[in-house]
């Protein structure tokens, strides 16, 4: 007697419909940990970049033809993330001691390739006029306000921001100007007029400094000028004879005096006469 093989049907196959709304759902996962992982690497990067000590290099500074001050730097962004940095625009602002803003500029943008050490090249500019008059005769701390806003790796917005301090020496350092007693007569009337300073600036002063000795009522007593050329971190001490009307009295007026180079004259701080 033989015994019967039991029959096994083969379930029914899915509808069309269901396998392909699987397929869609096990897509979307692998896309979900493919995103994931990718958002993971780049936030990973990007915090690595904010961390890896950007900054403002060592800067020099000269007196443009024009009267105004020119400073030469750097921004260092190192890249050491697996994604490019996109459209970094740099942001400076530059204020003296007591607020007033001297510069207010942007560098950029510009991208930076990934696994690079990139040095950006900055040229800054501000006149020797309003805020920056102080910075004829005064020597003082800069502070440098800087940030910078870019894209990495095509998602993340990312920032920096720096603050630092940057000396300023002053290319007429604690300038005094002294007046004397007029003497002589007979039309023949001359007064001495002494100029001190000290050039603490980075740059050298060439040119002349013009004077005006201006009393406190009546007409101008006279005029003069020096001849500069003071080397950085050098001293200047002259005095000179100059022919003033007879019966000028210069107590009680002030000394008018301007830096004047080839293509630029700036006004110095005016001097009192005791």
């Amino acid at each position: 007697m033989s015994v019967a093989s039991p029959i096994y049907r083969r379930p029914p196959r899915p509808p069309g419909i269901y396998r392909a709304a699987r397929g869609l759902r096990r897509a979307a996962l692998i896309a979900l940990v493919l995103v994931l992982l990718y958002v993971g690497i780049v936030a990973y990067s990007a915090v690595e970049v904010v961390k890896s000590s950007p900054g403002v290099g060592n800067s020099s500074t000269t007196m443009d033809s024009n009267g105004t001050v020119a400073i030469s730097t750097s921004f260092t962004l190192p890249n050491s993330g697996f994604f490019p940095i996109q459209q970094f625009a740099l942001h400076f602002r530059i204020l003296n001691t007591t607020g007033d803003v001297l510069v207010a500029s942007t560098v950029g943008p510009t991208d930076i390739p990934a696994g690079s050490n990139q040095s950006i090249p900055v040229e800054l500019y501000f006149p020797l006029t309003g805020g920056g008059a102080s910075l004829l005769t005064e020597n003082q701390y800069l502070q440098w306000q800087v940030w910078g806003n870019a894209t990495y790796g095509y998602l993340f917005a990312i920032s920096i921001d720096i603050a630092t301090e940057k000396s300023w020496g002053a290319p007429f350092a604690n300038l005094s100007v002294r007046v004397g007693t007029p003497s002589g007569g007979n039309g023949s009337t001359v007064v001495p007029v002494s100029v001190t300073f000290s050039n603490d600036a980075s740059f050298s002063d060439s040119g002349s400094l013009d004077f005006q000795v201006v009393p406190a009522s009546g007409p101008d007593c006279g005029q003069g000028s020096f001849v500069l050329n003071v080397p950085s971190n050098s001293p200047f001490s002259q005095t000179q004879n100059i022919a003033v009307a007879s019966g000028c009295d210069p107590s009680g007026g002030h000394v008018a005096a301007e830096y004047v180079t080839p293509g630029s004259t700036v006004p110095l701080p005016s001097e009192a006469i005791p």
